[in-house]
């Protein structure tokens, strides 16, 4: 392709050319024609321009919020003639530059090799890509270039931020969630003695009470208990309603962000965790525990997005029959626009469960932003105060959280 100093080059020597042919100047002539000449022999040199090849590296595929992501460039130019070469790299909308930059313009020798890297910081949560690379290789005179997009895209993740919690995570009330891991005891393979029961076919003879043989004359076998850990279970509201206020401050990224500090407290005390987020459907991590179960948790809270109306109530229906009676349960919701609330949690109390609720306050949300009068601001404040009450008296262990506030401020209120 022509650039603009090649476009005006040869106008220039035609106008010289034809100026003199009609003036009979044969200086003009001359110019013109060594322009045009000049124009002509370096079009040749557009055969043996730079062969770029370009490979790109990341530091990592994951990030999490406000974390830094080092992008790193080498390129080759396997030709035997040097050039421009120009290059751009597409960034998502929502990052920043930390350092360095994403276009570069420089001159590549023959069989020369050449790395740059840049940083970005991404403050939202997301699964993003880098690319496409916009590539230009110019000629040593910048009068003909070849341009070529590299669909090439390189994936990445942003996890919420993960904070640091206090050693008791929460109150509740069978059992207790606290920093180490929540046992429950059952009939199964342990040291603890629980009771006698009769010798069965395929029982070991190690277990056998040599005691209780000899006073009841029937085989007798000791119970032991076994300790088992309790599976929790995560509920985040995802609703179109969770979005309200700004893209990197609403109720959904609060939520997010205690959801992952409290996977990652649980997770690393050896519990059981399991996450299911609500909005327009539902997605399910099912139980498990170690990284790799926070790392599929990390993933669900980074792809889920503010959409839908699917009712509290409609949820929790579809999710009882499959979680163990005494396990606790934590919902991670603004509590806004859901008339099925009171059903939702009656259901879940009446069959035993422990219920805790983490409750980001939408109105002080949208109260930062100015989008809410003085008078409607209070009356929902007293709505929301009284609802709140409510729950607790219900027996409901709830924390009214709001914006700026670690998600430690959340748990005291949790616990009271």
């Amino acid at each position: 392709m022509w650039s603009r100093k090649a476009t005006a080059l040869a106008g220039c020597g035609a106008f010289l050319a034809l100026s003199g042919l009609v003036l009979l100047n044969y200086l003009f002539i001359s110019v013109g024609i060594v322009m045009l000449s000049f124009l002509f022999l370096a079009s040749f040199l557009n055969l043996w321009m730079p062969r770029v090849t370009i490979e790109r590296t990341t530091s990592s595929d994951n990030i999490f919020e406000d974390g830094e992501l080092e992008v790193s460039f080498t390129l080759r130019n396997r030709g035997l003639l040097g050039g421009f070469v120009e290059i751009y790299d597409e960034v998502p909308p929502q990052a920043r530059l930390a350092r360095g930059s994403n276009y570069t313009l420089l001159y590549l020798k023959g069989r020369q090799e050449v790395s740059f890297a840049y940083t970005v910081q991404v403050p939202l949560r997301g699964h993003y890509h880098l690319g496409p690379v916009r590539l230009r290789v110019k000629d040593a005179f910048d009068l003909f270039y070849n341009e070529r997009h590299e669909p090439a895209l390189e994936p990445f993740s942003v996890f919420p931020r993960i904070e640091g919690l206090e050693s008791e995570i929460l109150g509740g009330k069978n059992p207790k969630l606290y920093q180490g891991a929540m046992p429950i005891y059952s009939i199964g393979e342990g040291s603890q003695f629980y009771s006698l029961r009769e010798f069965l076919p395929g029982d070991s003879m190690r277990k056998v009470n040599w005691k209780a043989l000899a006073r009841t004359g029937r085989m007798m076998v000791n119970e032991t208990e076994r300790e088992n850990i309790i599976d929790i279970y995560m509920l985040l509201d995802a609703r179109g309603v969770s979005g309200v206020g700004t893209p990197t401050n609403n109720p959904l990224e609060m939520c997010c962000r205690a959801a992952a500090s409290f996977a990652d407290q649980l997770l690393r005390s050896r519990n059981n965790i399991a996450l299911t987020v609500y909005g327009s459907r539902t997605a399910t991590v099912h139980l498990g525990r170690g990284e790799t179960q926070l790392f599929r948790i990390l993933t669900a809270l980074a792809d889920a997005k503010a959409e839908g109306e699917l009712p509290l109530k409609l949820v929790i229906q579809d999710l009882l029959p499959y979680i163990p009676s005494g396990s606790p349960i934590i919902l991670f919701s603004a509590l806004d626009n859901d008339p099925s609330l009171a059903e939702a949690f009656t259901l879940a109390l009446t069959r035993g469960y422990a219920l805790t609720v983490v409750s980001p306050s939408s109105i002080d949300l949208e109260a930062a932003t100015g989008r809410i009068p003085a008078g409607p601001e209070t009356v929902a404040r007293m709505e929301r105060e009284n609802m709140v009450t409510e729950l607790r008296g219900w027996g409901v262990h709830i924390g009214n959280w709001k914006p700026g506030e670690p998600v430690n401020m959340a748990l005291a209120g949790a616990q009271r």
